[in-house]
């Protein structure tokens, strides 16, 4: 492709994300939706686009960005004393989910398709959380309770660590065909980690915060806070840590610094304007535009017969789904918050970064991961967004709804 044909490209897109937001405003219907049916259009057209390899090494530049970005601005709205009160109930979403996910793939990919039980549990784990590139946008734009989006931004975000642990530990216990787990290596890359990861976060945000007060008696930028955001996540990955938390946690702090720098230091004056998070908010448009087009690439519709597992299995995963909210938000929520709950299960970047490695480590069936998981990817997206539209119109109550009705008949 010419130079001038991928601006071109490039101001498509920005439109079909700017009028798919109002169509959204309007009708409901997620935005995401039509940039990644626009991404297969690209695809089915101009294969030799995604094929390219320099579209290849600027993709991963920009899907690391994508990823780092979105937690960092969803982060900013977040509420720091609703954050405590959810945490938890979010990290149990999560586990329960991912386990639940990992467990029944692996059987059925062993019992209906004859792969391995590990490999069947690979699968598993490499789709058994949710993108917090998907969730996170979504959640903000829907009618639900604060509480309850950010108990599925928490899960979100925490779902990315859990798959990539989850995956890594798998392939390499297939890979060496050893015969039992690491505890202690799996202690140590999920807790301290994330612990490590959140506390570097943290620490910069207070740090940030100071830095750009005394910047703003010579000048505003708000692009400077966008570049620190940079330096931290390489820091923090350079330290073998986990940046994406640590981004988040650093978009927690600013996005919460009035309140939090008064307690520290009694001073009211540190606070973020609203036309700095209007700023952010647009270039986050800018980034979730493109992400979305570049999923929708990503689909390979040569093999067919891996669609339709990555399909089936998709199906399998909105099953389990409404039984997983149902075990772990036992808290009274309104209904609805609980229907977006079992509908939003869409798989994003981690799980499209981690079907690659199957096939580069020489697993068994290393070929298939890739284009099965990407499949889920693209149908849980689709489902996910046409779940929130039937949910929202008031058409769709959740699969959960039913069980909660018959426990209040018998209350009653």
């Amino acid at each position: 492709m010419e130079v001038f044909s991928l601006f071109a490209l490039a101001g498509i897109i920005i439109f079909l994300g700017f009028f798919g937001e109002i169509i959204f405003e309007k009708t409901n219907i997620p935005d995401i939706i039509w940039l990644m049916i626009f991404g297969v259009v690209l695809n089915i057209f101009f294969p030799q686009l995604a094929n390219n390899p320099s579209f290849g090494a600027v993709s991963k530049i920009f899907t690391s960005f994508a990823l780092i970005y979105i937690l960092f601005e969803g982060a900013l709205s977040i509420n720091i004393k609703q954050l405590i009160t959810q945490f938890f109930k979010g990290v149990n979403l999560t586990v329960v989910n991912f386990i639940f996910t990992t467990v029944i793939i692996g059987i059925l990919m062993f019992i209906f398709f004859r792969w391995k039980f590990s490999s069947g549990l690979l699968l598993g784990a490499i789709v058994g959380g949710s993108s917090s590139a998907v969730v996170i946008p979504i959640t903000k734009k829907i009618t639900m309770n604060k509480n309850s989006s950010l108990i599925l931004t928490i899960e979100s975000a925490i779902s990315d660590v859990l798959c990539i642990v989850g995956a890594v530990t798998l392939i390499t216990l297939i890979g060496s065909d050893s015969g039992g787990l690491s505890i202690n290596s799996i202690f140590n890359e999920v807790i301290i980690k994330f612990a490590v990861s959140i506390l570097l976060g943290l620490f910069s945000g207070f740090m940030w915060i100071k830095i750009q007060k005394r910047m703003e008696k010579f000048t505003k930028s708000y692009m400077t806070t966008i570049a620190f955001l940079l330096l931290m996540y390489g820091f923090v990955e350079y330290m073998d840590q986990n940046g994406a938390i640590a981004c988040l946690a650093f978009g927690l702090i600013l996005g919460n610094s009035k309140k939090i720098m008064y307690m520290v230091e009694k001073d009211n004056t540190a606070s973020m304007s609203h036309s700095q998070k209007f700023f952010y908010s647009e270039i986050s448009f800018f980034v979730k535009s493109f992400f979305f087009v570049y999923l929708g690439l990503l689909m390979n519709f040569n093999d067919l017969g891996g669609i339709l597992l990555g399909f089936l299995l998709t199906l399998i995963i909105f099953i389990i789904r409404p039984f997983v909210v149902l075990i772990t938000v036992k808290t009274h929520i309104l209904d609805k918050d609980r229907a977006f709950m079992e509908a939003l299960a869409p798989k994003g970047l981690a799980a499209a970064v981690l079907a690659q490695i199957p096939a580069q480590a020489g697993l068994p069936y290393g070929e298939k991961y890739s284009t099965i998981v990407l499949s889920i990817i693209f149908f849980s997206i689709l489902i996910s967004t046409i779940l929130i539209f039937i949910i929202e119109k008031g058409y769709f109550k959740g699969l959960g709804i039913k069980v909660i009705e018959k426990r209040r008949k018998r209350m009653h």
